[in-house]
């Protein structure tokens, strides 16, 4: 039995169709060991099938998940990791080798190099972006006016990482290095203290940010389909910050204002269950 087989065959024991997209998503684990969270399996699976929706991923993730399939692994910064459910992988392997294909879809391993180009060119993207961002704050005046104010204390590290991050809404690598330098602090202790703490932002992000809630309460009534229309209007997918650097957009469990579901936050206002329409309007107030 091939491992497509396999999987076909737990899905249907559910009762359950195996879809594309849930032939994808799989095969994205597959390809990809170790931890996924929703919004990178989104990136992935549409470098295969373009017209795939956020939403879509999310549901099906959410269904693979109710059948054991894949499971939670851990929380990162808000986002759910998710991993093969190790039980499944121990039984294909038992009982059958890698498969060659995905079915009607696609070969196996045409996907598994789409899968690996798509991985290399996004983080090729990302640090285009890092460093073009870099380069228009090249000028360290203000970083250095931070660090005269706290009279070069060390003890000061965390304070001083703050009000560089409010200066720029992210803390830029070139930032991090000079601080280390200009206190005599080794670059690893600035680094630590950075990713360490999870209100710092070590990745560039948007002047205004907004964030869905796709928890339980949220996601019945319609938390994914809110998600897509922002996704449509802004052409900016969950994780990330549009070109122009004015939004990002993330996802959490919670926002504490179910009643409100669905429900986003734009930087500390609530608005419930936005249309396309009345998004754009939202969305054209803010510089």
């Amino acid at each position: 039995m091939t491992s497509n087989n396999f999987w076909q065959k737990k899905i249907k024991d559910k009762g359950l169709r195996f879809t594309n997209t849930r032939g994808i998503i799989l095969e994205i684990f597959l390809n990809s060991p170790g931890e996924n969270n929703a919004e990178q399996i989104y990136k992935i699976a549409r470098t295969i099938y373009p017209e795939i929706g956020i939403a879509t991923v999310y549901r099906n993730i959410n269904l693979l998940e109710k059948i054991n399939v894949i499971k939670k692994s851990r929380v990162q910064g808000n986002k759910i990791k998710y991993i093969l459910n190790k039980i499944d992988i121990d039984e294909m392997e038992k009982n059958s080798g890698i498969s060659d294909s995905l079915g009607e879809l696609k070969t196996l391993g045409k996907i598994k190099e789409q899968i690996s180009n798509q991985l290399i060119e996004i983080d090729k993207l990302k640090k285009v972006k890092e460093i073009k961002l870099e380069e228009m704050i090249k000028n360290i005046s203000n970083i250095d006016e931070i660090i005269e104010r706290y009279d070069f204390q060390g003890s000061n590290l965390i304070q001083m990482l703050l009000d560089v991050q409010a200066e720029y809404n992210w803390l830029p690598k070139h930032a991090l290095y000079h601080i280390g330098d200009k206190l005599d602090v080794p670059l690893t202790r600035v680094y630590n203290i950075a990713s360490f703490y999870k209100f710092f932002n070590l990745e560039p992000r948007g002047k205004h940010s907004i964030v869905v809630c796709t928890g339980t309460a949220c996601h019945v009534r319609g938390s994914m389909s809110l998600l897509q229309r922002i996704v449509n209007v802004l052409d900016v997918k969950p994780g990330d910050t549009t070109e122009d650097m004015k939004f990002t957009l993330d996802t959490v469990n919670c926002l504490g204002v179910c009643a409100l579901g669905p429900v986003m936050m734009l930087d500390k206002q609530y608005y419930s269950d936005p249309s396309i329409s009345k998004l754009k309007k939202i969305f054209s107030k803010f510089e």
